[in-house]
């Protein structure tokens, strides 16, 4: 199985967070291949450049490396992808919208613990 993390999940990976489970931590551990988009740097700068979240983010792009996972960059056929979602009155977040598409797209299961996104189809796994 191929994981696409989102922006949460992939920094609550890195800090050890305990809302990632044993057993969610050992799905990731198994899977053939664990990506982190280009999209949650993006977001986790802008949150952090607005004072809503403390985050080293060179250290975090480094660590996401080192702990085996890879970049996903953002390509046409995500942004296309993202064009055809549905949308919904309560969940306008750019961020997610193209993780989703990104999901959609390669495919990939995307972890998140955004409930709102399960209702996108079964490449969003929420945990």
């Amino acid at each position: 199985m191929k994981l696409l993390l989102d922006s949460h999940f992939a920094f609550w990976w890195q800090t050890g967070d305990a809302r990632i489970t044993a057993p969610v931590r050992q799905q990731v551990e198994a899977a053939e291949a664990v990506f982190v988009s280009q999209v949650s740097l993006w977001e986790l700068s802008i949150k952090a450049g607005l004072g809503r979240l403390r985050i080293d983010l060179p250290v975090f792009a480094r660590q996401v490396e080192e702990m085996g996972f890879s970049w996903l960059n953002i390509g046409n056929a995500h942004i296309l992808k993202l064009a055809e979602l549905p949308a919904f009155d309560d969940h306008k977040d750019p961020f997610d919208r193209l993780l989703v598409a990104q999901s959609l797209a390669e495919p990939l299961i995307l972890l998140t613990a955004d409930a709102k996104l399960a209702r996108y189809g079964s490449t969003v796994k929420v945990v």
